[in-house]
């Protein structure tokens, strides 16, 4: 018998049943929650008489992308998270104590090995770097989570990303991770896990390799995992070593939960790094990746250093070294440094790093998201050019119009110095290994009364009618529209659904074209649509437009995910098919969404195109949505022990 996989063994641990179409119904260990995606879930939940949370002590709520509130809709946001954790009793993180989400869950120690855990978030997948399995969802399944504490999860492949040979003095992690992306494309692993291991990955601090499975998502991965060893056991002591005497009996507990030898994957890649060079994306994708030489002397406007992906201890040790002996920020240049989290602020004030910033020039923020999504503490002007620590580099991410280049804290600190991008050719001399721990968060358990799913299904207000999702069509033809173009972010403070068709694809159309957009029922798109974030606000915008149906060769995971959860279709033909539509433009077609057709409804388009829908999907269709669907799964699993 073959062993199995990291991934394979968490699922083997959490798995409650298996739908028809091999997707897993997981119990979770955790749900976590921020002030963006949350409360439109807690507005729904309500609405339907679904005002419960599942597990009160396995539920924590931050607000981290805009903090503090920048204006009335972001304050009423928090208001409502506020209110709903007060209710029930859910361990909140206020202003003043809270920082960006995937930096202050394994710093309290939030996640262990072996655990599964969501967050309506796309880059939840940072926790995999503890050898958990954790992904982003949208609202709807985060909804559905905080509820019932299942998630319905599609079958995931497992490919196995090995980093071999020796890391050159100016390489670090970030250009890892955008050189596997570089490889396999930003939808190289939708509905995978990416396991990454090897040597280079063994000598990474936990700082390190958090930068890695946090961009795992950048090539449509479900999530990253790496192994658990010593490294991941002593950060993490302070949290375990009450369940252990020594930190080596923790780790011969741990190594059980890791890959066999003999496991099979459904993918091995290898990657020598021994004459990798710094990297940087160009234009706007972060498979778009060229080495740093190649942009050396572009002139730019702004640095920022932080985010969930660089914003930790380590990558202010290496920003910090470079303007300590390289010089000051250039005086065309904005430097913006974000501490991910109170703790690392604090730190790093103590090592004397936010003192060195502050004398380069550059200006050092509490912790926030705002910069990384273009919402606050760093927004750019149409043109102007930011190198950035951050994850995605889609148009208008940072700004309308504005140019984004990710990339590594010691590309990007050097960048500020010399005022456009530059190339870090010298020895790093510091130590860049980062040896924090996590710092455990004494969260009191409370008593709940179980929640009684079987009365809830039975309420009559759950369900919505099934959409007709015949009509006029309107054609985009682009690849990769991301959900910042389908709902750019700064329009995501809006907790009222209507408001937001009139910001459906406004960086993309033009007013004409939005006239006819506006008047059509269903899309026709290209490659990887809804690539980018879990924001579900993308489903809900193309829905209060009037689109209830998408038709493209490949969606990305939770993108359609969240049309399927609102009741509403993908349909993914072949790129013959949509080749064929989009050079012929029919103006209306029938879709039969039960029998699988599609039908040119005019005289000169006899088009019949078959796809195939899941049981499970015609299932959320006739449902109007998962939530009845997720609440029938939950009454039937009533009575077994921890649901």
């Amino acid at each position: 018998m073959k062993g199995k996989t990291a991934f394979q063994k968490i699922i083997d641990g959490h798995i409650k049943g298996t739908l028809p179409d091999r997707r897993m119904v997981l119990k979770l260990d955790h749900v976590w929650c921020h002030e963006i995606t949350t409360p439109s879930a807690i507005l729904d939940a309500g609405s339907r008489g679904l005002d419960v949370v599942f597990n009160p002590n396995k539920i924590k709520a931050m607000i981290d992308h805009i903090n503090p509130a920048k204006d009335t809709l972001s304050a009423i946001q928090g208001k409502i998270l506020r209110e709903w954790a007060e209710k029930h009793q859910v361990f909140f993180l206020d202003v003043g104590r809270n920082g960006v989400c995937h930096a202050i869950i394994p710093e309290n120690g939030w996640i262990l090995p072996g655990q599964i855990g969501i967050m309506g978030d796309s880059h939840t997948c940072t926790m995999g770097a503890f050898g958990a399995f954790c992904a982003g969802v949208g609202t709807t399944d985060l909804e559905a989570g905080l509820i019932t504490g299942l998630w319905i999860c599609p079958p995931q492949k497992v490919i196995r990303v090995n980093f071999t040979g020796a890391l050159p003095y100016n390489v670090f992690s970030k250009d890892l991770i955008l050189a596997l992306i570089n490889m396999i494309g930003v939808k190289g692993a939708i509905n995978a896990v990416l396991e990454f291991g090897g040597p280079v990955i063994e000598k990474l601090s936990m700082d390190a390799r958090m930068t890695i499975t946090n961009m795992a998502v950048e090539a449509g991965a479900t999530s990253g995992m790496m192994s658990t060893d010593m490294t991941l056991v002593k950060y993490l002591w302070p949290t375990i070593r009450e369940y252990y005497s020594l930190p080596e009996e923790a780790l011969r507990n741990f190594l059980a939960l890791n890959s066999d030898l003999d496991c099979e994957y459904d993918e091995i890649i290898e990657i020598n790094v021994s004459r990798l060079e710094p990297l940087i994306t160009q234009n706007y994708s972060p498979e778009d990746v060229v080495p740093v030489s190649e942009l050396r002397g572009k002139k730019i406007n702004q640095v920022f250093i932080g985010s969930c992906t660089n914003g930790r201890l380590e990558d202010l040790r290496i920003a910090a070294h470079i303007f300590k002996r390289h010089g000051n920020v250039h005086e065309k240049v904005r430097c913006i440094i974000v501490p991910a989290t109170p703790r690392i602020w604090e730190e790093a004030n103590k090592e004397g790093l936010l003192d060195i910033f502050m004398k380069a020039g550059c200006l050092v923020s509490n912790p926030t998201c705002g910069a990384c999504l273009g919402m606050s503490c760093g927004v750019l002007a149409p043109g102007e050019v930011c190198v950035a620590t951050t994850n995605r580099n889609f148009h208008g991410r940072m700004g309308q119009d504005g140019m984004v280049h990710l990339t590594s804290p010691a590309t990007a600190a050097l960048s500020a110095i010399l005022g456009h991008i530059g190339c870090p050719t010298f020895p790093m001399s510091c130590d860049n290994y980062c040896d924090t721990t996590a710092k455990r968060t004494n969260v009191c358990n409370v008593d709940f009364t179980p929640v009684d799913y079987i009365e809830l299904v039975s309420r009559g207000d759950i369900t919505n009618p099934p959409k007709d999702f015949s009509g006029r069509v309107f054609y985009l033809p682009q690849k990769n529209i991301d959900t910042d173009q389908i709902i750019p972010a700064k329009y995501l403070t809006e907790t009222d659904k209507s408001q937001l068709a009139q910001h459906c694809l406004e960086n993309v159309l033009s007013a004409e074209e939005k006239q006819d957009f506006f008047s059509c029922g269903i899309l026709v798109a290209n490659e990887n649509f809804g690539s980018g974030s879990s924001r579900e606000h993308a489903a809900w915008a193309l829905e209060e437009v009037g689109i209830r149906c998408v038709i493209a060769p490949s969606f990305a995971r939770i993108f359609r995910e969240n049309m399927f959860n609102n009741g509403l279709l993908c349909i993914e033909l072949s790129k013959i098919a949509i080749d064929i539509l989009l050079a012929s433009k029919p103006k209306r077609l029938s879709i039969d969404w039960e029998k699988g057709l599609i039908k040119g409804v005019e005289l000169n388009t006899p088009y019949n195109f078959l796809f195939k829908l899941t049981d499970y999907e015609k299932d959320l269709i006739k449902n109007g949505g998962s939530i009845k669907t997720i609440l029938k799964i939950a009454a039937a699993l009533q009575g077994e022990e921890g649901l």
